[in-house]
């Protein structure tokens, strides 16, 4: 039995220069109405743009809620991230990171009302509006919007599927599966990946079942510049070597359905042949090409014409 002092529900949320957006995120917690105790902890890398003396002062108002992690010199988003779950004190986690914000205001409660009746259960996640920050377009309820069917249950398979298919910032999930399956697994932390919840899930999803909530909890703000979506064809680059790697390491480690591995495979060699085509980068480019060609898939029209452009400009090797 819990007692109403003990937290049940710690919410993670990571920020670096969110001066614009962090207010919103960090309101959009305390708007959160439950039958039961949680904390907001502030993962605050050392902001340059004001970030961080706004985190300070929503502490000194809610010291009794909020607890920042921070130091005197930029730690990095990994071992930002690595060092807010650990001082974590809930039964749960539930994510949002500071430039997005949470819209029901009983997002916990629907989701440890859930969690606390299925115990096979490790994680759950829910549909997003999506924010496209330069245009103040909005897309509602996105999943469903673009007809994409999520699935619940034993969903390992469906997760090494290229896509992105769990929004960070609707997770809420046990945080006995992320201390005994992730962070004391050697070969996962040693991985130079920069992106946690992508391998958090399929950790997750090896060892429990998933559960989708069919109905929009959050929002996502798509920013010009981020680590997935960046002018920078290096930056890009970069991100999507991550992704691969991940995916990789899980299906030598874990393996998946014949059709999956296809399909990572068709994903990391297009992805390869559309990079370096964007870094007019030959090796990379060539190297996705004849990826292609080997697992027998045939260039569309538009890559048979991105090959001859980039035949005839300056490349790199």
């Amino acid at each position: 039995m819990l007692s109403r002092n003990t937290v049940l529900v710690s919410i993670c949320c990571l920020t670096y220069n969110h001066k614009a957006f962090i207010r919103k995120a960090i309101d959009s917690f305390l708007n959160q109405k439950t039958k039961f105790k949680f904390e907001i902890v502030i993962g605050e890398d050392c902001s340059t743009d004001g970030t961080h003396e706004i985190v300070l002062d929503y502490f000194n108002k809610y010291g009794d809620l909020i607890r920042v992690m921070t130091s005197e010199s930029n730690v990095g988003a990994i071992n930002n991230e690595l060092r807010t779950i650990s001082a974590c004190k809930g039964k749960y986690i539930a994510y949002c990171e500071g430039d997005d914000y949470w819209t029901d205001p009983y997002k916990l409660q629907k989701q440890v009302d859930f969690l606390e009746a299925h115990p096979d259960y490790g994680l759950v996640h829910s549909d997003i509006n999506v924010l496209n920050q330069e245009t103040g377009d909005v897309t509602s309820a996105y999943n469903k919007t673009n007809h994409i069917q999520i699935p619940s249950g034993n969903i390992y398979d469906f997760l090494m599927r290229p896509g992105h298919f769990i929004k960070t910032m609707t997770v809420c999930l046990r945080k006995e599966l992320l201390d005994t399956y992730y962070l004391s697994n050697q070969q996962i932390i040693r991985q130079d990946w920069r992106l946690i919840d992508i391998s958090l899930w399929l950790m997750i999803a090896q060892h429990s079942k998933i559960h989708y909530m069919d109905e929009v909890m959050a929002t996502y703000r798509l920013l010009p510049e981020s680590m997935s979506r960046s002018q920078s064809p290096e930056k890009l680059f970069a991100f999507h070597q991550k992704i691969r790697a991940i995916r990789f390491f899980f299906l030598r480690k874990y393996g998946t359905l014949e059709e999956n591995r296809k399909l990572i495979f068709k994903n990391y060699y297009t992805g390869l042949f559309s990079d370096g085509y964007n870094l007019k980068n030959k090796k990379i480019f060539c190297h996705g090409k004849a990826g292609l060609k080997k697992w027998g898939y045939k260039l569309t029209f538009k890559q048979k014409v991105m090959s001859l452009l980039l035949s005839f400009s300056g490349t790199t090797q």
